[in-house]
């Protein structure tokens, strides 16, 4: 993925046929589009605290529903999963702790982070629990 516009479109290839996880999943890629964008107009420092806000809501309710199936469902990989989920909240509190004390580049460092987390988490991670979840008839 490179970084420009309209980079982060959700597709199909994202799904991991679980339709609440999908559907916040686009959440999240809308709200790192949002966050593309005003860096491409060059208001990437405007749009940083909100954006980081999202990400903030984004684990919380996202982190606790994925994390709630996969534990209900004995999920094996469940404790990798939630390293990886905590390992994201402490990048964004990082990030907010950053934009607060006024440090330059918070934006472009957030986007490179993120495009790191889809391809890594979303697209790799999260089709692990997407097999297993499906196989037992969850969407």
């Amino acid at each position: 993925m490179s970084v420009s516009a309209g980079t982060f479109r959700w597709s199909d290839a994202y799904s991991v046929n679980v339709a609440l996880l999908d559907e916040q999943h686009q959440h999240l890629f809308e709200t790192i589009e949002e966050l593309n964008q005003a860096l491409q107009a060059g208001n990437g420092n405007s749009a940083i605290e909100p954006v980081l806000f999202k990400l903030v809501d984004y684990a919380r309710f996202h982190f606790a529903a994925e994390e709630s199936l996969m534990e209900q469902y004995d999920f094996p990989g469940l404790s990798t999963h939630r390293m990886q989920h905590e390992m994201f909240r402490r990048k964004i509190n990082e990030f907010l702790s950053e934009h607060a004390a006024g440090k330059a580049g918070v934006a472009v460092s957030v986007m490179f982070f993120m495009r790191d987390w889809l391809k890594r988490h979303v697209m790799t991670t999260d089709k692990h629990y997407s097999a297993y979840l499906n196989a037992r008839g969850i969407r």
